[in-house]
């Protein structure tokens, strides 16, 4: 799995020799998810989507694939009700647009399955991060749906991953809901109260694989796949900016071609390939008032727009916009991610 990195040191030391590793892959775990019966009624599909969307952003956030494969980017997907339209959508998307491997799961088996043959094949997880919903002690790859018992990881599953898969520095994030608690806390945790971080699923995991965790000891919150309030606030008037540099850079160049046509017809008349137009000059390029963000948020809403319009979902080609946070309960514990180290 790895090969011995040697080095020289003075005639004080010896010689060391560190593993490092030749084939790394960070790999994405997206649970499927199911509308609620209002969301069906009303058809709100944009929460069904905050776990694709938080998945192909974070694909996008990992180290570039490379040609020979030495480092991959790979996307896993639990299907059940996801339509097929759909998922071929994001097959597309995940090995078009980020060169990232696409596989499709269909049990928390094929899951261990897939995570522990890293070893034979050589290779090791540089980073594992789920986007999925959680309850304390388990991590819901199929909440709610038909095969909920058989999506679900909790501390059996947990059990079977094998540290080996696992680079030395490697991360697993979780971002489900209330893996880094060891209490059944709903609303609150007391002050002198005992989280019982040592017996959450996170540390678990960490014990397990050899890998330092990082989970949520409270509720995961997904509000901000598609941006925050000032983002949804400011997303018209960003749109509208971006539409007009766009009409501002057509005439500009539609002003430079007919410009260029001209000067060439005068050179040739002139004989002269140095003249210029006279009482003349070049058109100039205009500036643009839309910012960075303002095209990047334009740039979301247009992918989710169009995906709506083709397969029925807002699909976001470019990611969700901001990254899962940590929810309001229970309260009494840190509202962020929290490191479990191996024990």
């Amino acid at each position: 799995m790895t090969a011995p990195h040697q080095g020289k040191t003075s005639s004080q030391h010896a010689i060391q020799q560190i593993p490092v590793s030749l084939q790394r892959d960070f790999i994405t775990v997206v649970g499927a998810s199911h509308m609620g019966l209002m969301e069906k009624l009303r058809g709100q599909k944009g929460n069904k989507m905050r776990f694709i969307n938080q998945g192909i952003r974070q694909v996008r956030l990992y180290p570039p694939a490379s040609a020979n494969d030495a480092t991959q980017r790979i996307f896993l997907i639990f299907t059940e009700d996801y339509e097929r339209p759909l998922l071929d959508a994001v097959k597309d998307v995940v090995e078009t647009r980020y060169g990232a491997k696409y596989r499709e799961l269909d049990s928390i088996a094929q899951l261990l399955d897939f995570i522990n043959l890293r070893i034979s094949k050589k290779r090791e997880i540089k980073q594992l991060d789920f986007f999925s919903h959680g309850l304390v002690g388990t991590i819901e790859f199929g909440y709610e749906l038909d095969k909920a018992d058989s999506y679900r990881m909790r501390d059996a599953q947990a059990l079977m991953l094998k540290p080996e898969a696992f680079d030395l520095s490697a991360k697993i994030h979780s971002y489900a809901c209330r893996t880094g608690l060891g209490i059944h806390a709903d609303v609150h945790v007391s002050e002198g109260e005992d989280p019982l971080y040592e017996q959450s699923l996170a540390q678990l995991i960490a014990n397990t694989a050899q890998t330092a965790v990082w989970a949520f000891p409270r509720r995961s919150n997904y509000d901000q796949t598609y941006g925050n309030s000032t983002d949804r606030a400011g997303l018209a008037g960003a749109q509208q900016r971006v539409r007009a540099d766009k009409l501002a850079m057509d005439r500009y160049e539609l002003q430079r071609s007919n410009y260029q046509k001209r000067l060439a017809a005068h050179r040739q008349a002139s004989k002269d390939a140095t003249a210029i137009l006279p009482n003349e000059s070049a058109p100039r390029q205009p500036g643009k008032s839309a910012s960075t963000e303002d095209e990047a948020l334009a740039l979301h809403a247009k992918s989710r727009d169009t995906n709506d319009q083709t397969i029925g979902y807002p699909l976001d080609a470019e990611g969700a916009v901001r990254p899962v946070r940590a929810g309001d309960s229970p309260t009494g514990v840190p509202a962020t991610l929290r490191e479990y180290k191996p024990l």
